[in-house]
């Protein structure tokens, strides 16, 4: 009587909860731990007293009156840095779906922390691990709700949605924070433009990652367009898209109830735009680009199981972590970094207008493509819109609130890297997945080599009615000799003939149920022959079926009226 009340009362609490969490944001709140802290893969030192005086070079001084707090500055220049992506609203409406929808908001947070992880591995392949994002001007709530040349910033919430027009391309046009940049971090930052542009909410061939080619990705593998993915999906989808896009220069292999397999991986790891091509030694050995590694997990019922939080933890010291797609019950975020007992992560749940696509003009020359393109992205879109992939406040929640069902991610490079992350799984402190060489093969039952043997085996499940079953199936005359002598020596030596008067069941002839044979006697018996040891099981099994069903046949006819 009291359950539905207690469940009633657990909901309840939970709501509140989430509103005072959402409401207060005490995930903000610092907690000033001095212990390292993780970030995919990367070690940072925690919260030091020198901290909360000292400003580096006025990055510091941004941070604060952005997050409103002080965190370590290495820490921060690297959170910054993180893709976030997030819920978009006027997009292109989706297709497929039950009604076009126009924004993710409500549905798509397990979308967008998938895309969040995709994009930071993608991140550190093009841009690489070290590369950071130059230090930008304060967000501001204008940020949140960008312009488009078809609406005021008064209105820009009820706006309707256009795709505008590709500004006036200059290759001596270059924005003010790629001005003062190298050739080195032009390129960079060019190439963190265009990672940029592959996840844009267009269905546009140029945008392979968009929420518009996930959400029908993860409809092709049971999820309805408007419907809540989960874990396995969102790696499905995932899969999908990469191997659609080879230009991304990444593999995709992902674990089957936990184990990943390292020919799955090898496999992966060759680009092969032809899959007829495959060849069987592309198995054997690491192939010619990275790899992302999925593992869908789920590490308790209600909660994640304290015995877990030490393993979750140390996954973030792996140099090939790109962080785990998890979050609160139905309410994921993209987990980045640990810290002691707790995790620091990206909340996809911000709605925001999407950000229009600028597809780079064509040119007729080839050899100034990508020279042109790397000048194109390099100011092709704002910091304003640039800067809403990126989270300036830093958040971070206890263990104990982690949803039990996570996507697991890791990126490794090369076989060097593919190695020592299998000695370091080796090392947890308890194992949650498991690396194995490749899948395991089911053949079948094989009784002897041929159908000769087949045919034996049978023999021991027909039936008595069976015309088939009346003879035996052909063997060497050696073989039945040495089979049957056995049986015969022994059912002559037990039968018995009774005195006593007989019974109406006495005309009914039954043999006598023989012995089983030693296994060793019948090998030695059978040394001359050339049948082995497994196929004198099975024809011994057959035989003495053969005399069972013999037996229950002859007992089982009705009585004459002179034996009644």
């Amino acid at each position: 009587m009291n359950t539905p009340v207690k469940a009633l009362k657990t909901a309840s609490s939970k709501s509140w909860e989430k509103a005072v969490q959402y409401l207060f944001d005490t995930d903000s709140t610092p907690d000033k731990c001095e212990q390292d802290i993780w970030l995919l893969g990367v070690k940072h030192p925690g919260w030091v007293q020198s901290d909360a005086i000292e400003t580096t070079q006025g990055q510091s001084q941004n941070q604060d009156s952005a997050s409103g707090h002080h965190w370590p500055p290495q820490f921060y220049s690297d959170f910054r840095t993180r893709i976030w992506c997030t819920y978009r609203r006027d997009f292109d409406a989706i297709d497929g779906g039950p009604r076009g929808f126009t924004s993710d908001a409500g549905w798509g947070c397990m979308l967008r922390t998938g895309q969040s992880l995709l994009a930071n591995a993608l991140l550190s392949i093009h841009s690489g691990r070290d590369w950071r994002r130059p230090p930008g001007p304060p967000v501001t709530r204008s940020s949140f709700f960008l312009p488009t040349p078809n609406s005021s910033p008064k209105s820009t919430h009820r706006r309707k949605h256009s795709i505008p027009s590709s500004p006036p391309f200059s290759p001596t046009a270059t924005s003010n924070s790629s001005s003062s940049m190298g050739s080195e971090d032009r390129a960079r930052h060019a190439a963190y433009v265009r990672l940029l542009t592959w996840f844009l909410d267009s269905p546009a061939p140029e945008a392979p990652f968009s929420v518009h080619r996930m959400a029908l990705a993860g409809k092709d593998l049971g999820t309805e367009v408007g419907q809540w993915f989960g874990p396995s999906i969102a790696a499905g989808a995932i899969k999908t898209l990469v191997h659609a896009f080879p230009a991304c220069g990444l593999g995709v292999s992902v674990a089957t109830d936990g184990v990943l397999y390292q020919t799955s991986v090898f496999d992966a790891s060759h680009t092969s735009p032809n899959p007829d091509t495959e060849s069987d030694n592309d198995s054997l050995s690491w192939g010619d680009r990275p790899v992302l590694l999925l593992l869908g997990l789920r590490l308790g019922l209600d909660g994640v199981n304290p015995i877990y939080y030490d393993t979750i933890k140390q996954l973030y010291t792996f140099p090939q972590s790109v962080g785990i797609a998890g979050g609160r019950p139905s309410s994921s975020l993209y987990f980045v970094a640990a810290q002691a007992e707790g995790l620091f992560y990206l909340d996809p749940h911000h709605s925001r207008p999407a950000v229009p696509l600028r597809p780079p003009p064509k040119t007729n020359n080839d050899q100034d493509t990508d020279e042109a393109a790397e000048q194109y992205y390099a100011s092709a879109y704002s910091q304003a819109e640039l800067q809403t992939f990126h989270c300036e406040k830093v958040r971070k929640m206890h263990l104990s609130g982690l949803d039990p069902s996570m996507l697991v991610g890791f990126l490794c490079r090369d076989a060097e890297e593919w190695t020592d992350f299998r000695k370091r799984v080796s090392e947890l402190p308890r194992a949650i997945f498991s690396v194995q060489e490749e899948p395991p093969s089911w053949p079948s039952v094989d009784l002897g080599g041929d159908e000769e043997d087949d045919s034996i085996a049978l023999e021991s499940i027909a039936s008595s009615d069976d015309p088939s079953a009346a003879s035996p199936p052909p063997i060497s005359s050696s073989a039945v000799s040495s089979v049957l002598t056995p049986i015969d020596t022994i059912a002559t030596s037990k039968a018995r003939i009774s005195d006593e008067p007989q019974s109406p069941w006495s005309s009914i002839d039954v043999p006598p149920r023989p012995e089983r044979v030693n296994s060793d006697d019948s090998v030695y018996s059978m040394s001359n022959g050339n049948i082995g040891k497994g196929r004198l099981s099975f024809a011994m099994e057959g035989f003495r079926n053969k005399l069972r069903s013999f037996g229950r046949s002859r007992t089982s006819l009705p009585l004459t009226k002179n034996e009644a």
